[in-house]
């Protein structure tokens, strides 16, 4: 049964038939941001450390990519990695727009399969008959890609150039500044005319008294937050031709413990 299994797979492999989710790549690295990275004059031994691994890092993932671009795929596939962070910019702000009204529709196909079935789960865990508004109030800085990592996926012996199966991913981090609002729609009675209006409710869907309006502009920026997300873009590679990118989720920051974690169990498995 093994031995069948691992044969299905390699003729799925020659066929192109590659998940569109594959998880995050093994050794993605994503350097701590702003209050979260080790400072030069308090903490120079960790802040070396993940300068050192950062460093390294980016010549392996521009190593394997100029491997994927120029010797093992025919034709040439077109990466276009420094396109990626205003393709992530649009993507990250209609993702939200459409989560925050309640409708996936029109930005599905930009969605992994795993993204999408989990917030159309968080969708439904939602108080009947209430959504969030969600409001981008300006990004603190401009999007960057902070990772770009590629691998191939190893197919049948009979392989060639032109049938190659791999998964590339483009990390960018999205600095912004946030507001998300939990309302509902209700009737009211204003100037004899019955018309619906937004309220502000809470978690369990209830109004909340005295609460602002939420079109108030004010109200909204009052409760902002600095946010600093990492939007995973992927793009798939099936039989040497790349599918569209699209957005795999998010990813955490590679902290000091985690990486001298992952030091630690490399170092044991060599052992």
């Amino acid at each position: 049964m093994a031995l069948l299994q691992k044969k299905q797979e390699r003729e799925a492999l020659g066929a192109g038939q590659l998940p569109d989710d594959m998880g995050l790549l093994t050794g993605t690295f994503i350097m701590p941001y702003g209050k979260n990275r080790p400072s030069w004059f308090t903490n120079r031994k960790a802040r070396w450390k993940l300068e050192k691994h950062r460093w390294w890092t980016r010549m392996y993932e521009v190593f394997a990519l100029a491997t994927w671009r120029y010797i093992y795929v025919r034709p040439r596939p077109r990466v276009k990695p420094f396109s990626t962070p205003a393709l992530a910019k649009d993507l990250h702000h209609k993702m939200y727009t459409y989560f925050a009204a309640g409708n996936l529709d029109a930005i599905a196909p930009n969605l992994c399969p795993g993204l999408l079935s989990s917030l159309r789960a968080r969708m439904g865990r939602r108080p009947p008959t209430t959504y969030l508004k969600w409001t981008l109030h300006r990004h603190l800085s401009r999007p960057r890609l902070v990772s770009l990592r590629s691998t191939f996926v190893p197919g049948p012996k009979e392989e060639t150039h032109y049938s190659r199966n791999g998964v590339i991913q483009a990390i960018i981090r999205i600095h912004s500044l946030q507001s998300l609002q939990s309302v509902k729609k209700v009737k009211v009675v204003e100037q004899g005319v019955t018309v619906l209006r937004e309220v502000a409710v809470d978690s369990s869907g209830k109004e909340i008294p005295n609460a602002p309006r939420p079109d108030n502009e004010e109200a909204s920026l009052s409760r902002a937050k600095e946010t600093v997300e990492y939007i995973v873009l992927q793009s798939v590679l099936r039989r040497s031709k790349m599918a569209p990118w699209m957005v795999w989720g998010t990813a955490e920051e590679t902290s000091l413990r985690k990486l001298e974690k992952e030091e630690k169990k490399e170092r044991g498995e060599k052992s």
